[in-house]
């Protein structure tokens, strides 16, 4: 039996809870919060055995092997390098923190988990869905031809609610420069940052960007952000982040196919290279990738429904905290490394380099 602390149970951390409630190796045995009444509510929907409490260190006592950490992304070093130095195994929240130099903390510190038989992993639910996984299957299989531009719109209006919230004499940790990390980029961006360096199995080496708070005099991060993002294969994404307004798009352009999902439910496809069948994507192969008759005009594209599962569907076979829980308990590796989410962290901290001095700005890494 896997014996787990789940730590930060409001916000989206509750959605994740019936992974752990199902799987029949695994025993939430705390539920901790800084809210007692939100911790109380976890523990009370995991099983009456479980303890709620507030103070961190119930995590790290002998009847936990395992720490899941969903708590506010400054919190993240001293929480995770305790629960290392418990010796427990961690499953971190993206980003891996609210700065670079704490996130290399969290990684060194990792490393040498590592060798005492100590796993820890990230936490990125776009691994969740199916569709990134045929993605990075057409990528790979050349499904697209080779690869020349991506694109990913990541928008919603949570910094307009958390501005409004500060503004009337509510704290909120996402308005805080220093315990956020930025603003909308630091929090939305690494998700697809982490995918496309996935996707294309190459890294980012270059970006440059702009920033600004437009509509959120709340928060003191970025409420709007764009970057052009190229990787060492020469390919480029565009990268647009903001809080003040709403609308998703994730895009692959190659030289014989691209894709574009639109809205997390609506999957346009076309390529010259014929059928493809994964998870959830199906093509038959039957568009001809014209060129449009006119500016405006819709080329030919092949459309499907492609809908998410749920964050807590535990049925789901791609599932982080699911596969997490399985890979500590067969002691093999995860599926995101802290290390690499360091790397997406590298990337956000050039984008906001060069949003503030406007210049392009390489990627350093060691």
């Amino acid at each position: 039996m896997l014996r787990v602390a789940f730590v930060g149970c409001g916000g989206i951390g509750e959605q994740y809870l019936s992974v752990y409630r199902a799987l029949p190796f695994v025993e939430v045995v705390c539920c901790i919060d800084a809210d007692l009444t939100r911790a109380t509510q976890a523990a009370v929907s995991v099983g009456k055995q479980t303890l709620a409490a507030t103070d961190f260190s119930v995590a790290l006592q002998d009847d936990v092997d395992l720490v899941v950490i969903n708590t506010p992304n400054h919190l993240h070093r001293e929480q995770t390098l305790a629960a290392l130095a418990a010796g427990k195994h961690v499953f971190l929240q993206k980003p891996v923190a609210a700065s670079l130099a704490d996130a290399e903390a969290i990684a060194e510190a990792a490393d040498l988990a590592h060798q005492r038989g100590v796993i820890t992993g990230l936490y990125l639910s776009y691994f969740d869905q199916p569709l990134m996984h045929d993605l990075r299957a057409m990528a790979g299989q050349g499904w697209f031809g080779d690869v020349a531009h991506l694109y990913a719109r990541l928008m919603h209006r949570g910094g307009l609610a958390v501005s409004q919230q500060v503004l009337g004499g509510q704290a909120n940790w996402r308005a805080s420069l220093k315990e956020t990390g930025g603003g909308c980029f630091i929090q939305l961006a690494v998700h697809y940052v982490h995918l496309f360096q996935w996707m294309l199995g190459a890294r980012v080496v270059r970006v440059m960007a702009m920033a600004k708070n437009l509509h959120c005099p709340g928060i003191e991060g970025e409420d709007l952000a764009c970057a052009i993002l190229e990787f060492s294969n020469g390919a480029l994404a565009t990268v647009d982040m903001a809080w003040n307004t709403a609308g998703e798009q994730l895009s692959v352009h190659g030289t014989r196919g691209t894709c574009e999902y639109i809205g997390n439910q609506t999957l346009l496809l076309d390529s010259l290279n014929g059928e493809f069948h994964g998870h959830v994507v199906h093509y038959t192969g039957r568009s001809q990738q014209q060129s449009p008759a006119a500016p405006g005009a819709a080329a030919s594209q092949q459309s499907q429904i492609v809908i998410a599962p749920s964050l807590g569907d535990w049925q789901n076979p791609f599932n982080q905290h699911r596969l997490f829980l399985e890979a500590v308990a067969e002691r093999r590796a995860p599926f995101v490394s802290i290390a690499a989410g360091v790397d997406d962290l590298r990337v956000v901290t050039a984008v906001y380099e060069s949003a503030r001095t406007g210049k392009a700005v390489a990627i350093e890494r060691k």
